[in-house]
């Protein structure tokens, strides 16, 4: 077995050097991913549950309302393809340390067994490409099931058995969704949904994430997203500086598309509102 297990190591590892990536570990990390320039694009959904509170500071440019941001990100890519790879139907889980806005800064990165080595070494290098040095570093990388549910287009529940648990609500338990879509910088879309988070846990201790966020900050955003987005500096992320509210760069671009300002007080007011009556 433990030969096997060698002789499946050094294959990988070959794999990986001839995509440009530095060869994984045993426990499949460290990982290291460089964009090489290829177009790629992007459709599906996503949901991100983190410790922040409503509305999360990030997402606005200030900083996390606790001194760290533990996010983590739930990605359904209805279509999509990074150079030749196709990237159709992929599920994907990223989870981050401290300041998990960082491209650079993933903690962990979970893949469903049903995705290939060439779409995950795609998607690690269109990660990379979200960054100013074309380099993203992957602590540790999974291959584990990815059990997802989505009812309705509004209720989302993720498990990766043993590790994460993760039901987001669009809709607060309420007919449709009562939060707006608005501006926010993320690295798949310009704009977001503040949703329910109803359980948020996470036990990864290898990786540093061991801790249960339920009830905290969750948000949705749709994603359209191609690397033409990135190259014409169209992406509200790319000039984040926590300085406390969107600089007048991320301004331009918030008239330019039309984008809603968001309303904070209102938001802060609203979830409030929701929690205390009770919302499931």
């Amino acid at each position: 077995m433990a030969e096997r297990r060698k002789i499946w190591l050094v294959a990988v590892a070959m794999v990986f050097c001839a995509a440009g990536l530095a060869a994984p570990t045993a426990q499949l990390g460290p990982t290291r991913a460089r964009y090489d320039d290829a177009d790629w694009k992007l459709k599906g959904a996503g949901v991100v549950c983190c410790p922040c509170s409503v509305p999360c500071p990030c997402r606005s440019n200030a900083q996390p309302s606790y001194g760290h941001c533990e996010a983590t990100l739930y990605l359904r890519i209805a279509h999509g393809s990074y150079g030749a790879v196709g990237l159709d139907d992929m599920q994907v889980v990223s989870s981050g340390g401290m300041c998990a806005a960082r491209p650079q800064g993933i903690a962990a990165l979970y893949f469903e067994p049903t995705a290939s080595r060439s779409q995950q070494l795609a998607f690690m290098k269109l990660w990379a490409s979200f960054s100013a040095g074309h380099v993203a570093d992957f602590a540790h990388v999974r291959i584990l099931p990815i059990h997802s549910e989505v009812t309705g287009g509004n209720l989302f529940k993720v498990v990766i058995p043993g590790t994460l648990e993760m039901t987001v609500d669009r809709n607060w338990g309420r007919d449709s969704p009562p939060m707006p879509q608005v501006a926010a910088q993320d690295h798949f879309s310009n704009t977001l949904q503040y949703a329910q988070n109803i359980r948020y846990s996470m036990h990864d201790v290898e990786a540093g994430l061991d801790f249960d966020y339920s009830r905290r900050q969750a948000n949705y955003r749709e994603v359209d997203l191609s690397v033409q987005q990135y190259r014409s500096r169209q992406m509200l992320v790319q000039f984040a500086n926590g300085q406390g509210w969107f600089t007048p760069e991320q301004m331009k671009l918030i008239k330019g598309q039309r984008l809603a300002i968001p309303q904070l007080d209102w938001i802060r007011d609203k979830a409030k509102q929701m929690f205390e009556s009770g919302a499931k």
